[in-house]
């Protein structure tokens, strides 16, 4: 079972050294004044790869986010894995790689495709980020933080949660349905669509799951752990309607699961 004391390695790094590393990356920036709220973005890897790389997606979803930030919001960006990932898990475990050999395969494969994300937005940081620490530097030199997967046993949602923590951002999760269903709704026609649910109510729908290298769920265990901590406002969404996620990006209607602290407000 998971828990916060997982998240230590991150809280206990020290952080002078990281910022000193990270400044000298981004150290012939000038510091930028956004002033508008700061959003991670959790990419599903099911949107920006299926059988091959969706170019066009990735593009077209570069191009919002690069128009969003050029409105004055400010972002960083986790990309996850998709199919292509889960293949290599699969064919890594058929030839006998145990989960931690598994999942840092998988790692690999997220941060190709974040390699492909960097490619298409006009303002990204030009390498795969590993360091949680460097986000908040990169964003105010006035780069956008790329990451891919960061350690074996935690997915890329988890990373963009930890992101959204340390910035005090906000969290998006772009997928491929609508938003926190009660079940998979491609599986089961029936399930329960959620427009509202309490972190609580999440964590019960999903820690059945499991924690599997590979695993496909809208948010996996530890990432909603750390948005129920720390009270992140997130949000979960399909990717495929972009002008959906501007307006969410935005605050006005859309078509989403919001994530909320209260039970009662359900």
């Amino acid at each position: 079972m998971f828990d916060e004391g997982l998240f230590k390695i991150f809280s206990e790094e020290p952080e002078q050294q990281s910022e000193q590393h990270s400044n000298s990356d981004v150290r012939e920036i000038e510091s930028v004044d956004f002033g508008k709220k700061t959003v991670v973005l959790s990419v599903g890897g099911s949107l920006v790869v299926q059988e091959k790389p969706n170019t066009s997606y990735i593009a077209k979803l570069a191009e919002r986010i690069s128009n969003l930030y050029k409105s004055g919001y400010r972002f960083a960006i986790v990309v996850g894995g998709g199919i292509v990932c889960r293949n290599y898990i699969a064919s890594a475990k058929a030839l006998g790689a145990n989960n931690f050999l598994a999942d840092s395969i998988g790692i690999r494969i997220t941060r190709l495709n974040a390699m492909l994300m960097i490619q298409a937005l006009e303002n990204a940081y030009p390498k795969v980020l590993t360091d949680v620490f460097q986000a908040k530097s990169i964003i105010d030199s006035g780069k956008i933080p790329v990451y891919g997967g960061l350690l074996p046993g935690i997915t890329t949602d988890c990373v963009a949660a930890l992101v959204a923590e340390y910035l005090d951002a906000e969290f998006i999760n772009l997928t491929n349905v609508d938003g926190v269903y009660s079940a998979d709704p491609k599986v089961n026609p029936h399930a329960k669509f959620y427009p509202e649910i309490s972190y609580d109510r999440l964590l019960s729908l999903i820690k059945l799951a499991g924690s599997k290298p590979g695993q496909n769920v809208v948010l996996d265990l530890p990432a909603c752990l750390i948005l129920k901590r720390s009270n992140i406002p997130a949000i979960v969404l399909n990717g495929n309607d972009l002008d959906n996620f501007v307006a969410a990006v935005e605050g006005g209607e859309f078509r989403g699961t919001r994530i909320i602290g209260e039970e009662n407000k359900l």
